[in-house]
């Protein structure tokens, strides 16, 4: 097998100059600003908060759906070239978490039960899905 092609460090000149080249690209449209980061905790906050407000109808769980189409659309992992970003893996995790909540409702239906304990719920079923 043949042996990586070691590359040399960037001097600091030629890092002004990338910086100064970037810096003028920006200037004329060539590439996009660069965008301010992301407030987690205050989107999510947001994005809660507008959630409660405006879902409240049980058909509004079709919107749900839309959304996780858009977010984690079929065939995306098919090709080799598509990374998964970490917003995708929040969703992908959120749908294996739907289906594991419904095996175990499943399971207990089949035992004729309907109650169960919450801490046991919470460890054959969410935590698993955590720790991935």
């Amino acid at each position: 097998m043949a042996a990586k092609k070691k590359y040399k460090k960037l001097t600091n000149a030629e890092k002004k100059l990338r910086k100064e080249l970037r810096e003028e690209l920006r200037d004329e449209g060539i590439i996009p600003p660069k965008k301010p980061p992301l407030n987690r905790r205050k989107f999510g906050q947001e994005a809660t908060k507008a959630f409660e407000e405006n879902m409240k109808k049980y058909y509004d769980l079709s919107y749900i759906h839309q959304a996780i189409y858009w977010m984690a659309p079929k065939g995306f992992l098919d090709s080799k070239h598509n990374k998964v970003s970490l917003e995708q893996v929040g969703i992908y995790k959120m749908m294996k978490l739907a289906v594991e909540i419904k095996k175990f409702e499943e399971e207990l239906a089949a035992k004729g039960e309907n109650t169960y304990n919450v801490k046991e719920f919470y460890l054959q079923v969410v935590e698993p899905i955590l720790q991935l």
